[in-house]
C-alpha cells in the first residue's frame, strides 16, 4: 500500500515550511521537512563592517529572540578583545535574557503550542480557551516590558555594546516592575502543573540532548556544552564536534554531531537545558516538578510545553532575584581597544544553544563569521522523531499523520525565519 501525505504551509511556527512524506509497502521511502524560506545572508552583510555594528545587525535576524543574537555575538567579540565586564553587566545581560526567555516561551506556549492539546486550531478558535491566550498574553507583555527597560524597545533592542551597555537602568526603574513580577511568578508556577496535564501522545525518543552547562546556575550566557551521551566541551570544542550539511529540499542547513560512520542528530532548547541542568534550578520549581508528576528525564518531544513553562517560572524568580540584589555600576561600560582575532561564543536561546563565531582584524572589522541557530540544529532531529512517528503509526488516516506530523514539528518551536543562514568562508 502506498502513501503520500504532504503539507505544503506549516501552521504556528515562525517562518515557512513543509513536510512531503513517501510510504510504500510498510515503509518510509522520503520524508522531507522542506523549509523553502529565501536564504538570508546576514554573514555576509557584517563581513567588511566595524565590530560596533554587530550587536544591531544580529538583533535584526529575530523579532522573537534579538537578545540571543545580541548576547552571542557581544560575548564572542569581547573574548577577542579580553574584555571581562562587572558582576553587574553580566546580571543585567542576565536579566535581559530572562526577558526574552519570558516573552518567547509564553508566546509559543500559550499561543503556537497550546491550541493543539485543545483540538483547535488557534488560540482564538475556542472560547474556552480564551483564558489561557490572554493569559499568555499578559506573561508575553511583562516579558517585553523587562526588554524596553534594558534594550529601549521590546523588538531588536539597542542598548547592548561590547564592554557593556550604551545605557544601563536606574534601580527605581527595575523595582518599580517587582510587584508585577512576583504575581506572574505565582501565576507560572500553577501553570507547571496545568502544563504537565495536558494530554500526550506516547511517543518516547531515544534522543541526544545537548546544552549549555554551569558550574553554579541554569544555563544561559556562560558555561560548557554538555550532553547526555557524553559531551563535555569548551564551546569552541563543540564547534569542531560538529558538522553542518546542506539538505536539496531545505534553504537551511542542518547539524549533526560528527561520529565514524557520518553524523548524528541531537536536539537543543528546553527539554535539553531542562533533563541537563535541573539541579541548578531553585528548590521550590523542583519540587513543583515532582508534585506534577512529571519524571526527568522528559522523552517525549510533545512535553516541551513543559520544559517551557518550568523555563518560564524560572526566568520570572531570576529576573526577580537580580532586580533585588542589582547595584548600578558605575559606568555602563568598559572602554578598550579592538585587536585582532578569532572566538566562537554559544549562549542558550530559548530554542536551544546559538553558536556564533567571528574573525576580527586589527582595525575592529570584520573578516568572517558564522552563526548556527537552533532551529537548524534541530531540523535533522525533528526528522528523526517524525520517522520514529512514522514507523508505529503507518496504518493511521492520512489526516491523523498530517495533525501528528505538524504538532510533532511545533513541539520544537521552529524558528525558521532564523534557520535559513548561508554561510560565508573566506
Amino acid at each position: 500500500m502506498n502513501k503520500t501525505i504532504k503539507i505544503n504551509y506549516l501552521s504556528r511556527v515562525e517562518g515557512e515550511g513543509g513536510i512531503s512524506i513517501h510510504m510504500k509497502n510498510g515503509k518510509v521511502t522520503k520524508l522531507n521537512l522542506k523549509i523553502f524560506e529565501a536564504p538570508r545572508f546576514f554573514e555576509a552583510f557584517l563581513v567588511g563592517r566595524h565590530f560596533s555594528d554587530v550587536m544591531d545587525f544580529t538583533a535584526r535576524i529575530c523579532g522573537i529572540c534579538p537578545v540571543a543574537y545580541q548576547m552571542s555575538s557581544v560575548h564572542a567579540l569581547e573574548k577577542i578583545f579580553g574584555v571581562e565586564t562587572d558582576k553587574s553587566i553580566k546580571a543585567l545581560r542576565r536579566l535581559m535574557y530572562c526577558g526574552e526567555w519570558i516573552e518567547s516561551h509564553a508566546l509559543h506556549v500559550y499561543l503556537l503550542n497550546g491550541p493543539d492539546f485543545y483540538g483547535i486550531e488557534s488560540a482564538w478558535a475556542g472560547k474556552e480557551y480564551l483564558n489561557i491566550a490572554k493569559k499568555g498574553l499578559r506573561l508575553k507583555k511583562i516579558g517585553n516590558n523587562i526588554l524596553s527597560i534594558l534594550g529601549g524597545r521590546p523588538i531588536h533592542p539597542v542598548s547592548v555594546r561590547a564592554g557593556g551597555f550604551y545605557k544601563v537602568p536606574h534601580k527605581k526603574s527595575l523595582t518599580a516592575m517587582l510587584p508585577e513580577l512576583k504575581k506572574a511568578y505565582d501565576e507560572s508556577v500553577s501553570a507547571i502543573k496545568w502544563a504537565a496535564g495536558l494530554p500526550f501522545d506516547e511517543n518516547p525518543l531515544d534522543m541526544g540532548y545537548v546544552s549549555l552547562s554551569h558550574d553554579n546556575e541554569y544555563p544561559l550566557n556562560e558555561g560548557r556544552v554538555i550532553s547526555n551521551n557524553g559531551l563535555d566541551l569548551t564551546m569552541d570544542g563543540f564547534l569542531k564536534k560538529i558538522q553542518e550539511y546542506q539538505m536539496e529540499y531545505s534553504t537551511a542547513l542542518h547539524s549533526g554531531i560528527k561520529e565514524d560512520t557520518g553524523v548524528r542528530p541531537y536536539i537543543v532548547g528546553p527539554i535539553s537545558r531542562l533533563n541537563l541542568n535541573h539541579e541548578k534550578l531553585p528548590s521550590e520549581l523542583r519540587n513543583i516538578i515532582k508534585e506534577s508528576g512529571v519524571a526527568l528525564p522528559i522523552k517525549n518531544t510533545q512535553m516541551g510545553i513543559i520544559a517551557r513553562s518550568v523555563e518560564i517560572a524560572y526566568a520570572f524568580n531570576e529576573a526577580i532575584k537580580i532586580i533585588e540584589d542589582y547595584e548600578e555600576p558605575d559606568k555602563p561600560f568598559i572602554e578598550f581597544e579592538p585587536a585582532a582575532g578569532e572566538a566562537v561564543w554559544i549562549t542558550e536561546a530559548p530554542r536551544g544553544i546559538l553558536i556564533h563565531r567571528y574573525e576580527i582584524d586589527e582595525n575592529g572589522y570584520v573578516k568572517n563569521c558564522a552563526i548556527i541557530p537552533p532551529t537548524s540544529q534541530n531540523l535533522g532531529h525533528i526528522e528523526m522523531n517524525i520517522y520514529h512517528f512514522l514507523q508505529n503509526n503507518m496504518d493511521k488516516p492520512a489526516d491523523f499523520i498530517k495533525t501528528a506530523c505538524e504538532r510533532i514539528i511545533r513541539s520544537y518551536d521552529p524558528c525558521i525565519s532564523c534557520s535559513v543562514h548561508v554561510h560565508i568562508h573566506n
